[in-house]
């Protein structure tokens, strides 16, 4: 009679104890996927293009990668400028705005805009060049004396 470890052990095939089994790829697919010495061997011309044109793909790989970082920090680097400058243009216009409501509100309030009134060009006088002697002698004082005369000859404004 058989037992049930007879019936396991009788399979189709052999086991092979502390074996690995080898299994081999047929050898067109070895042909395909590497470049053998035979094949170097049979076409010289062939095996050097395929090397020269391996290098030459990872040379335009390598090459497209750095011209795209390259590209990217330029426009990284335009955008932060271009931030930058919308900022300043801002503030600029503030200012500008600023500066108009000061001088709007100072001419209001200020007594000696009353005096002032709208002129014309007919109104303008024009006044002659200084002569070069009198410019000599003000070169000549002392600076001291030219202070002294540019300080008396500014007007007194009211306020402060």
């Amino acid at each position: 009679m058989l037992s049930n470890f007879d019936l396991v052990s009788r399979t189709l095939y052999k086991q092979k104890v502390g074996q690995f089994q080898k299994t081999k790829l047929p050898k067109g697919l070895l042909n395909s996927v590497f470049l053998s010495k035979q094949v170097k061997r049979k076409f010289p011309i062939q095996a050097a293009l395929h090397i020269v044109l391996d290098g030459a793909l990872l040379g335009l790989i390598t090459t497209v990668a750095i011209m795209s970082c390259v590209a990217l920090h330029s426009q990284y680097l335009w955008t932060k400028s271009f931030t930058n400058l919308e900022t300043t243009r801002d503030l600029n216009r503030r200012i500008l705005e600023s500066t108009s409501i000061l001088e709007s509100y100072l001419l209001k309030n200020q007594k000696l805009s009353r005096y002032l009134v709208p002129t014309k060009a007919e109104d303008l006088i024009y006044v002659e060049r200084p002569k070069p002697e009198e410019t000599k002698k003000s070169i000549g004082k002392s600076f001291k004396r030219r202070l002294l005369e540019k300080m008396s000859s500014f007007p007194i404004k009211s306020g402060y």
